[in-house]
């Protein structure tokens, strides 16, 4: 059933698009002049109170992310029974309408919507919440004047609080760019929505998906084919996108940020982050380190130790 013709002042014009928990509207808001989207609750799941906190708690978080990179909830409420929340109207669509396969986009573009979507994701981490489905449908793309096009991160409807993913048994998300610990159902943390993006991005870079397959098949994923033998790439894009891509989540880069920062160094032809691909040297990396540093130090010592003795034994051999 839709949402009434009228809501306060906004006006139903049309739907957008339909999902298995929710449907979206487009108003308009005569006052102000301005549309915008209003997500609706599905009449079905309306009466189950656990996905009604959930469908509220996406609300939640959208609102205090309040970032130009998330999209902002203004308003919310509820329409004979059915909950609902007015947000942030993309006009554009969403980025999916920007993919065709087998058509690439061009490196500068795709590096302005991956920077910007990965500072919706850091906005979201620092609140301590894992989206865990993104994907080209779920990053929607607002005009933005003379500044160019404004890319939002949208749908938390699968987002669960860090403090809770680790004990995460049910598999969400969409496997084209599924981390493979979702779907052996593992707890999971930002780099699964690293791997995701880095997943998105390659897509734009090269025209084609990632991997494919069913969720089972993610279980056991290997790496993709390298970005540069299906798109003019620099070898070091390679290297970065590959390692966002690992399968596993200890070698992918700790954050999105820290991924985009690789990711634009390489395309500019900076060879230097082959070496900086894996992710930042945790504790245990750097005791590792330590411990070879202190390995080979001893065996220098013990080197000339052994050549002094030798020299000093050969002297008083002569002597005497």
């Amino acid at each position: 059933m839709p949402l009434p013709e009228r809501l306060g002042r906004l006006r139903r014009v049309e739907r957008l698009g339909v999902g298995g928990f929710a449907t979206v509207w487009l108003y308009h808001d005569a006052e102000l002049d301005s549309d915008v989207a209003v997500k609706a609750l599905a009449e079905n799941w309306a009466q189950r109170l656990d996905v009604r906190e959930r469908f509220l708690e996406e609300a939640r978080i959208l609102r205090r992310a309040d970032s130009d990179h998330v999209v902002r909830v203004h308003d919310i409420g509820e329409a004979d029974g059915t909950p609902y929340f007015v947000m942030t109207h993309a006009d554009l669509g969403s980025l999916a309408t920007l993919l065709e396969p087998g058509r690439p986009l061009p490196p500068g573009r795709v590096l302005d919507l991956v920077e910007q979507a990965a500072d919706g994701l850091g906005v979201l981490h620092d609140l301590g919440v894992v989206h865990r489905d993104v994907k080209p449908q779920n990053l929607l793309l607002r005009s933005g004047g003379s500044a160019g096009d404004r890319l939002l991160v949208a749908d938390l409807g699968v987002a669960k609080a860090m403090l809770h993913a680790s004990g995460l048994t049910q598999v969400v998300g969409t496997p084209a760019y599924m981390a493979p610990e979702q779907a052996l159902g593992t707890g999971v943390d930002r780099r699964a929505d690293v791997h995701a993006l880095a997943a998105v991005a390659y897509q734009m870079l090269t025209g084609e998906l990632a991997r494919t397959g069913s969720v089972s098949s993610r279980a056991h994923a290997g790496l993709p084919v390298a970005p540069s033998a299906l798109a003019d790439l620099p070898p070091a894009a390679d290297a970065v996108l590959l390692a966002a891509l690992d399968p596993d989540p200890e070698r992918r880069p700790a954050d999105a940020a820290t991924f985009v920062a690789r990711l634009r160094r390489s395309l500019a032809g900076d060879a230097t982050v082959l070496h900086t691909t894996a992710g930042p040297a945790g504790p245990a990396a750097a005791a590792a380190d330590r411990r070879r540093s202190a390995g080979a130090t001893a065996l220098l010592a013990l080197v000339v130790f052994v050549a002094t003795f030798a020299a000093a034994y050969a002297l008083v051999r002569l002597l005497g």
